[in-house]
Parts: C-alpha cells; sequence; structure tokens
C-alpha cells in the first residue's frame, strides 16, 4: 500500500480542487492549507482513501466506491490514466461526488498524482502537453 502523511490527507485532496481555480506551468506539488466547502472531513478521508488503491498495480478504467455514513456523501474515483513525468510515475484520478442533500457545489474534478521521492504520493501540477 503507498505510504501517506496522515496529516496531509485532507490538505492534499483539498489541493487538488485549489487546481481548477488557477495554474502555471512547470511541476510544482502542491501543499497547500485549504479547506473544502460542502465535504467533511470524513468524506476527503473516504474519498482520498479509495483515490489511494487506484495508484498501485490497477488497470487503466478502474472504478472505486466511497460512502460517508455520517454525512450519506458518496462518490467514486476512476483511473483514467498511468504514466511518468519528470522522473515520477504517475496517476490520473478522475472523481465524483454525489453529496446527499443538493448543494451549489462543483462534483466533478480530474487529478494528477505522483510519487515524489521519499514514496510519497502528492497531488502535482503538471504543464499542459504542447
Amino acid at each position: 500500500m503507498p505510504q501517506f502523511d496522515a496529516s496531509l490527507r485532507v490538505r492534499l485532496l483539498s489541493a487538488a480542487f485549489a487546481l481548477l481555480i488557477g495554474s502555471s506551468s512547470g511541476a510544482v506539488a502542491l501543499g497547500l492549507e485549504l479547506g473544502w466547502p460542502g465535504l467533511t472531513d470524513d468524506d476527503i478521508v473516504r474519498m482520498h482513501a479509495a483515490a489511494a488503491r487506484l495508484y498501485e498495480g490497477r488497470s487503466i478504467g478502474t472504478i472505486e466506491r466511497w460512502r460517508s455514513p455520517a454525512s450519506k456523501d458518496a462518490g467514486e474515483v476512476k483511473l483514467i490514466r498511468s504514466f511518468d513525468a519528470n522522473g515520477m510515475p504517475c496517476r490520473t484520478i478522475d472523481y465524483l461526488i454525489r453529496f446527499e442533500t443538493a448543494r451549489d457545489m462543483p462534483d466533478h474534478y480530474v487529478v494528477n498524482w505522483c510519487r515524489v521521492p521519499g514514496g510519497i504520493w502528492k497531488i502535482v501540477e503538471l504543464a499542459q502537453p504542447r
């Protein structure tokens, strides 16, 4: 199973959503201290754990589902790409969130995760292919 710094779980997944707001070129590992409106910490941990199951030895198209008993929110994550970038193994994960109650919040994201030196998977912003 991939290694994770437990204290970064919520921050790393929250940073993924920040990628939708703005981007820059190059490859930068994000470690932003952001909250995620609409999802509980439990939702984020469960969603992250589902995505982590896709990092190693899974076929493109594999789907992992998650559900939070407390909030009743649920979703699925799908492995859509496996590649190397800047000497790191990377995975592109497609996130779909189903909120229990209607919310005016985004519910679909595509995020790149790469295994950085030290063996930890982090959200990485990659330059768009030209």
